[in-house]
């Protein structure tokens, strides 16, 4: 290997990429996206328009249909609407704008490791509370943190990513009510469970709450790339300063607008998902395997040798996710809700395998 003829910064030495391995398999369950394409009619007008877009030109800087669209379907005013590519973008442009040199975050582990990588590429310091036996936020701990550590931001993922349950909105509420700094709720998978459950409601009462959404999931666009944020218009502000220009390219706005349009049919299947979810999860249980209660469009399961049951399944067809080299989570494995035969080959297979 040639050396580089410039070391990387001295604070990233020790951090290892993000990786979600992408892999050939006939059921892929690792990764968290809906199988079913997007409706046929949201694609067909979409190959339609692309057709009249002039890509020789640059895309409207302020996507301002695309802004729109999507304060019309949140109920929520665009100037306390933020869109980026992909809800990691967000969080890219929440830590420039707000984290760096002398600042703080504080995160739940287990979690979605994204939250505490994109932070420390921001040079922000990471404080990284751990979540109980049953993967619960400690609220006292939380609060007694905060209160010493003074977190310029404070991040909740709900559902949480890999252990699938939405926070209580009390807990939510005594973080968001406490903390001197924002503080950010990732509902990347909020529509796979009942909306009484999502921190939205808090918005209107609460100017330092952040709520990050995506249309990765439930809105089976993970291959367009679009994420979006609801804050306090003084917060949005100040992420303009630091995207780049025209950083949504004419086809992602020209996508989102049209999915806005086929919302009901395009989250239409997320009932559906859920109960595969449920599905997955009842027979973890008839089979004796431990698995956790979920929110989500995934399940968290525990067994004992987690390598050799992820390569097994492998063998079988089936790609789930391995929790490998992570402490909290080194019994368990992560499998992903999705169509009927899936579930059906993935508990066939883990049947075969664990006996």
């Amino acid at each position: 290997m040639t050396r580089s003829p410039l070391p990387v910064r001295p604070d990233l030495e020790s951090m290892a990429p993000y990786v979600s391995p992408q892999m050939p398999a006939r059921y892929r369950m690792n990764t968290n996206e809906t199988p079913y394409p997007p409706p046929e009619r949201l694609v067909e007008e979409v190959a339609e328009q692309i057709k009249k877009v002039a890509l020789n030109r640059y895309p409207d800087r302020d996507a301002t249909d695309l802004f729109a669209a999507i304060a019309g379907h949140v109920s929520w005013p665009k100037e306390g609407l933020w869109v980026a590519n992909g809800s990691n973008e967000i969080f890219m442009h929440l830590f420039l704008a707000f984290g760096g040199p002398e600042r703080t975050t504080v995160l739940f582990e287990p979690t979605y490791a994204v939250h505490s990588l994109i932070p420390r590429i921001a040079n922000t310091k990471v404080l990284q509370l751990q979540r109980g036996r049953d993967f619960t936020i400690d609220v006292d701990a939380a609060l007694e943190t905060i209160e010493r550590e003074s977190p310029e931001v404070v991040i909740v993922c709900s559902p949480n990513n890999p252990t699938g349950m939405c926070e209580p909105l009390d807990v939510t509420t005594a973080l968001i009510e406490n903390s001197p700094g924002i503080v950010v709720v990732d509902e990347a998978y909020i529509e796979f469970t009942d909306e009484s459950k999502s921190v939205r409601r808090l918005l209107d009462t609460h100017e330092n709450l952040v709520l990050v959404k995506t249309f990765s999931k439930a809105w089976r666009l993970a291959g367009v790339r679009i994420g979006y944020m609801l804050a306090s218009p003084s917060l949005i502000e100040a992420l303009a300063r630091v995207r780049l220009p025209y950083h949504l390219s004419a086809i992602t706005q020209l996508v989102g607008v049209a999915a806005i349009r086929h919302a009901h049919e395009t989250l239409d299947l997320t009932r559906a998902i859920a109960l595969e979810r449920d599905r997955i999860a009842d027979g973890l249980d008839r089979a004796g395997i431990v698995s956790y209660p979920s929110d989500a469009n995934f399940v968290l399961f525990e067994v004992d040798d987690p390598e050799r049951v992820w390569t097994d399944l492998l063998a079988h067809g089936v790609l789930v996710r391995n929790y490998q080299g992570n402490e909290r989570l080194a019994r368990c494995l992560r499998v992903t809700a999705g169509l009927p035969d899936e579930t059906d080959a993935f508990l066939d297979a883990l049947r075969e395998v664990v006996g």
